[in-house]
């Protein structure tokens, strides 16, 4: 009866010294333990009069909701995808295990494809503040997205990849964890995060390629080149060097005509058999030039009332004079005929002159 007593008063004591800071008695950890189930009789009565009475209990302190980073993370599913013929480019990527390829680094993104082994894919760019590469999914058009390089094996130069942020901007929120690249890739990174990434089309032939854009989204469009009609010949007069179809319709210049212009003799009897021929001959100028620098050749001859060529040429001129004049005494009836041919042979005139 007087233990009761005394372990009445204790009780009251021990609540009103704790009324605004509350201990409980430890119980201990062993429900076997001599006394335990008294104790935890003392602690429920403990509780029950310091709320009747307007104490505040502590704050709970206990684990909070984060996973413990240093237990192994929950193994997820990934449904691999069928292995395609291999990816070409200048860094390809494979997996030794099946892994889910995301929209952006880390389990928080949805999955778009799963990544099995065996398949080779491109790599168009890398984020080496978390360790992921940003692949082409296989038969889809060029459509990208995230794989965790912890499984991955990279084939190639690293080092001309564009170096990407997540797709909420891992420069301002810091990932709760950072992982690295497999030892087995060829090229390690240590840029930090760069330019955030801009999708769009990145083939500069397509009609709406986008100069800044880093990974290609897939929407790349491509035209026909319009057809443009009209002589492609550079050397003829209506070159059009648009045209990309010729259209026969080249027109070349015509090379030039020569042309007699004036012919004329002044026959003088002088009383012995002869006359004297006072010859003029002008024709068309043209600049056609002969390989010798000449722009024409000439062919004048003499002939008798018979027919019969006579000695002599008829006079000379400078090679480049489109004319002739001289005077010759020559037997009656003989003919002085002349031929001018162009520089390049193309043209051609003749005069003949006789006297009586």
């Amino acid at each position: 009866m007087k233990t009761s007593k005394l372990w009445v008063g204790f009780i009251i004591l021990a609540l009103t010294l704790q009324a605004c800071n509350l201990k409980l008695v430890d119980a201990g950890s062993d429900p076997s333990a001599p006394g335990y189930e008294l104790t935890v009789t003392a602690n429920a009565a403990l509780i029950e009069t310091a709320l009747s009475s307007g104490a505040q209990l502590p704050e709970a302190q206990g684990l909070s909701a984060t996973e413990d980073p240093a237990l192994p993370p929950t193994e997820e599913v990934v449904i691999p995808a069928a292995v395609l013929p291999p990816a070409v480019g200048d860094v390809t990527v494979t997996v030794s295990v099946a892994t889910n390829c995301r929209q952006g680094p880390g389990a928080a993104f949805k999955s778009i494809y799963g990544m099995p082994v065996g398949q080779v894919a491109k790599v168009v760019a890398k984020n080496s503040y978390s360790g992921y590469w940003i692949i082409e999914i296989p038969g889809q058009n060029g459509q990208t997205c995230w794989l965790w390089g912890q499984y991955a094996t990279i084939t190639g130069d690293t080092a001309s990849l564009k170096d990407v942020v997540t797709p909420t901007s891992a420069a301002t929120q810091k990932p709760t964890a950072t992982k690295t690249p497999s030892a087995s890739a060829t090229a390690t990174s240590t840029t930090a995060a760069g330019a955030p990434a801009v999708a769009g089309c990145t083939d500069p032939a397509a009609s709406n390629y986008n100069s800044a854009a880093t990974v290609n989204d897939s929407s790349c469009i491509y035209t026909a080149q319009a057809t443009i009609l009209g002589c492609t010949d550079p050397a003829a007069t209506n070159y059009n060097a648009k045209a990309n179809s010729d259209d026969g319709s080249c027109a070349y210049q015509s090379p030039p005509v020569l042309v007699i212009l004036k012919s004329s003799v002044i026959c003088t009897d002088q009383l012995d058999g002869t006359f004297q021929f006072q010859i003029v001959i002008h024709w068309t100028d043209t600049t056609s030039v002969l390989n010798d620098g000449r722009r024409y050749s000439r062919n004048a001859k003499w002939f008798d009332q018979n027919g019969n060529q006579l000695t002599g040429n008829g006079g000379t001129t400078s090679l480049d004079q489109s004319y002739r004049e001289f005077t010759e005494i020559r037997p009656a009836g003989a003919t002085y005929s002349f031929t001018v041919t162009s520089g390049d042979g193309t043209s051609q005139a003749s005069a003949s002159l006789t006297c009586p």
